[in-house]
């Protein structure tokens, strides 16, 4: 059994509104109405870290929801050491002494919870963002889905 975290997406029936994951022909559950699928869908993909996405009731993609719980996380320099914390706050996981253990450490809460390791320098820019397209949420699917959505409102 595959361990990949997949999108939750929201597809009309002839019997309601089914949520399966991606690459699913079956629905984990079928709804009558669609706002109760994806009240489901929006709880399924947060505890997965996953997005929800909702198809229209002819199959077209209609609308996403990526906003996983856990934060990207960031290595920056703190002091003498490097601290892990994550992304829009202060939060320090831990702190290093070196950069590299600080890196292991993002790298694996990040491949965990399904999220970025962005590493910074000394000076505190960006060298490097660890987050493929198939370890992290929608990097590649979101992108051609709001491609597709804003070149829908044309």
């Amino acid at each position: 059994m595959s361990n990949e975290k997949k999108h939750e997406h929201i597809v009309h029936r002839k019997d309601g509104w089914a949520v399966r994951a991606a690459g699913s022909e079956r629905p984990s559950s079928i709804f009558k109405t669609r706002a109760e699928a994806m009240d489901y869908a929006r709880e399924l993909a947060k505890k997965h870290n996953v997005c929800m996405v909702v198809h229209d009731d002819q199959g077209k993609f209609d609308e996403f929801d990526c906003k996983p719980e856990f934060k990207n996380r960031h290595v920056v320099k703190k002091g003498s050491g490097w601290a892990v914390i994550a992304e829009g706050g202060s939060e320090v996981a831990q702190i290093f002494d070196t950069k590299g253990a600080a890196m292991a450490y993002a790298y694996e809460l990040a491949e965990k919870h399904n999220v970025c390791a962005l590493i910074h320098s000394e000076d505190g820019k960006i060298e490097s963002k660890e987050c493929s397209p198939e370890d992290h949420p929608g990097i590649l699917e979101v992108f051609f889905m709001n491609l597709k959505l804003n070149f829908n409102k044309l």
